[in-house]
This record gives structure tokens, sequence and C-alpha cells, in this order.
């Protein structure tokens, strides 16, 4: 069978640049030019993003045509629910069909962008459903809230923890609520199930996509999940760091050998 087309939905640090690399690796098209397009790995994504310029320029302008004037909905003011339950009821923009049209030229394809939580509405509609599937991607809120305070998109004080929650809540929420709205074929996978259920998740996978891949094919990598042991130590770590003067860590940072650093975190640029 054919394999499909596959929308990525998820809130930001919740694996979705992992789980979009995995179709990347099964020639599944992202981006007409890649070096281009596409935002390089890091320490923090070290399997790259995988989200297509064009595609977040799409998702922006249909946030700016329901009034929400901010870039991205994780780490600016939220959308509101009013904003977000009226995007579902746009009327498509001639362009965005035009993207499609583009994208359907190279299936497989790959969608991957956490905005997506809020304007799957917008596009499922304008979508093949013979031919298209999304992946819900769920990870515990504490884990991807540890992660936006290693990122410093968050502090460590309680509102902001709450405030965090909430919208990783209304993320999934509305995910969810476009899923059942438009009978969306799906499959929902916890991030935690990439090392704990590898058989069962690629066979959802393949279940719903029509691909072929293998556990092994999966990526996983526990040292690059800051909830594990030696994550907690890069937390502790870049937390004293934080909270100790600019130029005294700068003196504890250089009797350190690079090796060590490197040891810790591989994909971490050392000045």
């Amino acid at each position: 069978m054919t394999k499909k087309n596959v929308l990525i939905v998820g809130m930001a640090r919740s694996g979705t640049s992992m789980t979009s690399a995995i179709f990347a690796r099964n020639n599944y098209y992202v981006a007409e030019n890649q070096s281009k397009d596409l935002r390089e790995a890091d320490e923090y994504n070290p399997s790259g993003y995988w989200e297509a310029a064009e595609l977040i320029k799409c998702n922006e302008e249909v946030f700016s045509a329901v009034g929400f004037k901010h870039g991205n909905t994780w780490i600016e003011t939220a959308i509101s629910s009013d904003q977000a339950n009226s995007i579902s009821n746009l009327a498509s923009f001639p362009a965005h069909k035009n993207i499609i049209e583009k994208y359907d030229e190279h299936s497989p394809w790959i969608w991957k962008d956490p905005r997506l939580c809020y304007t799957l509405g917008y596009w499922w509609p304008l979508l093949n459903p013979d031919t298209t599937g999304v992946l819900l991607l769920k990870r515990d809120p504490l884990e991807i809230y540890n992660s936006f305070v290693r990122l410093k998109w968050r502090t460590r004080s309680q509102a902001d923890k709450q405030e965090t929650l909430e919208r990783i809540q209304n993320h999934i929420n509305f995910a969810e609520q476009a899923i059942k709205k438009f009978n969306i074929p799906h499959v929902c996978i916890n991030y935690a199930d990439f090392e704990k259920k590898p058989v069962e998740t690629v066979a959802a996978i393949n279940r719903i996509f029509n691909t072929d891949i293998k556990p092994e094919d999966l990526g996983y990598n526990k040292k690059y999940n800051t909830s594990n042991f030696r994550g907690k130590i890069l937390k502790i770590v870049d937390y004293i760091g934080d909270s100790i003067p600019d130029h005294i860590r700068k003196k504890i940072k250089k009797m350190i050998p690079k090796k060590i650093w490197k040891a810790l975190n591989p994909n971490r640029k050392i000045d």
C-alpha cells in the first residue's frame, strides 16, 4: 500500500522533532530545500527540527486572520479560546491550497509544527483524508515544563509552572477536538513509549501510515531525554550556572576540560 502523508501534531518539546526524523529517514518529503528551509540541529534537537519555514508562515497567517498577532502559542502571549475556536471557521487562503498541491506532488510528505495543535481544524478540510493521517504526540507535561525551563522559556516559579501546564493541556485539547470533529484518521503516541514500547509503537505507526518502520528505525536515544539521570545532571549544572555571576561562571568553565563538557552534552557548543 502507498505510504500516507503525516501531520505530526503535539506541543513543543514533546518529541515531535525526533518523531519527524523517523519519517524523514524513510524518504518522506519535508521541504524543497532542506538546508535553506529547515532549522539546523542543535543541542536541544540533535535530530533536527524538521519544520518547514513556509508551513510556519502559513500557520502564522491563520493566527493573524483570527486576531492572534504573535508568532507562536507556547512562549509568547497565549491564544484565547475564542481565537482558537474561530480557526476552523476561516475561509481557506488560495496560497495555502497551492502549498498543499506542491506537497502532494512529492508524497509522502511530513508536516510538523506545534502550531498545528490549533490550526489542524483549518487544514484538514483542505487535505485528502484517504492519503493523509495525523500522529498526535503526547508527553508528560512536567517533562515538557522542565524542558521549557532548561531553554529559559520559563522560570521555576510556581506561577510559570501552572501557566505552562495549562498551556500544554490547551494545545492537546484543541488538537483532540479537531480530530474528533473531522473524524481524522490518527494514532496517539506517548513519548515514553519510544523507549518502553518500541514494538507496539512501530506497529501503531505502520498501521495508520502504511509504512514499514522497524523498532531500530525509531532513533530514540535516552541520553537526549532530559528526564533521565544524565539529563537531570545537565539541569542541575544549568541551574547552578544561572545562579552565579557571569564572570565567575566563565572562570569555572575554563577550569573544566572540554572533553567533560562534551561527554555531558556532545551537541552543546563550547565557547
